[in-house]
């Protein structure tokens, strides 16, 4: 099976490319781009899609970086494919930004075909957009050696995924069933000439140390080491997606987000080690927002935490705090007790038979039951709430150790009290002494300021 065979076979095997939608080609003018764009311009003949190009100039390797332009502007001319050249600064964008050279071309990329899709008016159709990258076998096998040096899991050694959904579009990636050495002969076959970034020669880089030395130590034991990654690296993305879709089905019986912060219930604590760090990752990248920076010592440490006692806790990426509460664990923003009382509101007026509101921050009260002066305050010792109709007592602390509110958390609520006697625990419950009856005159409503009047 030749080049076009492979490649065409490959992008049909993960439906990459639908008749009727937009391709942008990132062409850098390396053998690898230029290759992909000679495929995909010939397999538009029997697939009916629109074909462009984009050139990202970083900025970088002075003349040289201008010469790759020029080369890629009189390609493109050459073949008919519309093609939109975009600079960025990228070592000036790297120094503001704290980040690598190499992190900061890819910032720059995705914002190069952000913005690209939004000229060429996909920004809201993104399923009709794809975005072409030139990623190959060796790419791919780079790719994981380079995970499992910095230490991964199934997803990493699953390697570079031939289509995946990003925020700019679906990004696809057919060259991946081919290697470097096929490109080369394909291009060398057809006089098609290419250009080459001395930067990839400079093995300071870790990608281009274990292209140059790692990998050819490699094929001394077997020429097929590449191929032969990039077949284990396909069973493992397979085993990845089952992975996750346990993992979404376990979320969903175990995490429950309420308050701002994610609920992870002690019960996951029972299911396979391998699935509870599936389950704890998805948690911490769902209250991050992100998941970039997350690493396996952090599931490890809410693992561990899982086992702890109440009160125990740990502080993450992002501002993240988790703590273990009664065996579940809570994980949400990291926040100093301010000591701030929550502001109410006060409002009397006769009661005829009115609806009482079943809200969080409004209550009312029997207003004539209340004979002396009220406080909004913190809890003191001694504190209590009437229970019944019958007057039993129950203390405050009770209540908060019956709820299982943590004892930190204990400190922060607002109350609304007569003496010692709690008419209301903000957010929590009301005394049954001060409940409206029908034999309630007046009424006292209490709302907490600044919050919606339907919470």
């Amino acid at each position: 099976m030749n080049i076009e065979e492979k490649v065409f076979s490959y992008i049909e095997k993960y439906n990459m490319i639908e008749t009727g939608c937009h391709v942008l080609i990132g062409i850098s003018g390396g053998a690898d781009s230029v290759c992909l764009l000679f495929l995909l311009k010939k397999y538009a003949e029997k697939r009916n899609f629109s074909l462009t190009g984009i050139h990202v100039n970083h900025g970088i390797r002075g003349e040289e970086a201008g010469r790759d332009q020029r080369f890629t502007e009189n390609l493109c001319q050459r073949l008919g494919i519309p093609l939109t050249v975009r600079h960025y600064p990228v070592p000036e964008t790297a120094a503001a930004e704290k980040m690598s050279l190499e992190e900061a071309g890819r910032m720059v990329r995705r914002r190069a075909f952000l913005e690209e899709r939004k000229r060429l008016g996909f920004s809201e159709n993104p399923k009709a957009f794809r975005i072409a990258l030139a990623h190959h076998e060796n790419d791919n096998a780079e790719t994981i050696l380079h995970n499992l040096i910095r230490g991964t899991g199934a997803g990493g050694l699953g390697g570079i995924l031939p289509v995946q959904k990003g925020s700019q579009g679906i990004y696809i990636r057919p060259l991946l069933c081919v290697s470097r050495e096929e490109i080369r002969k394909f291009l060398s076959a057809r006089e098609i000439s290419w250009m080459e970034d001395s930067s990839n020669q400079d093995i300071l880089y870790t990608r281009n140390r274990i292209r140059q030395i790692v990998i050819p130590e490699m094929e001394k034991i077997n020429p097929k080491t590449v191929e032969h990654i990039g077949v284990t690296a396909g069973y493992m993305r397979s085993i990845e997606e089952y992975l996750q879709e346990q993992a979404d089905m376990l979320y969903r019986r175990y995490v429950e987000k309420k308050n701002g912060e994610y609920c992870v219930k002690k019960e996951l604590g029972r299911e396979k080690e391998i699935m509870q760090e599936y389950v704890l990752l998805k948690t911490l990248s769902g209250a991050a927002g992100r998941r970039k920076d997350i690493s396996r010592i952090h599931v490890e440490s809410l693992k561990n935490l899982l086992g702890k006692g109440t009160g125990a806790e740990i502080f993450l990426p992002y501002g993240l705090r988790a703590r273990q509460i009664y065996g579940d664990i809570l994980i949400g923003k990291s926040r100093e007790n301010s000591g701030m009382l929550l502001p109410l509101e006060f409002r009397i007026f006769s009661y005829e038979n009115q609806q009482i509101p079943e809200k969080t921050y409004t209550k009312w009260f029997d207003y004539d039951r209340i004979k002396n002066s009220l406080k909004v305050r913190f809890r003191l010792p001694g504190d209590y709430f009437i229970i019944n109709d019958r007057g039993g007592r129950k203390k405050l602390k009770d209540y908060f150790i019956d709820c299982k509110i943590p004892r930190e958390e204990r400190e922060k609520i607002t109350l609304l009290a007569e003496n010692s006697h709690i008419l209301w625990a903000v957010g929590c419950r009301i005394s049954e002494y001060y409940k409206i009856t029908s034999q309630t005159k007046r009424v006292l409503e209490v709302h907490v300021k600044g919050v919606k009047e339907d919470e």
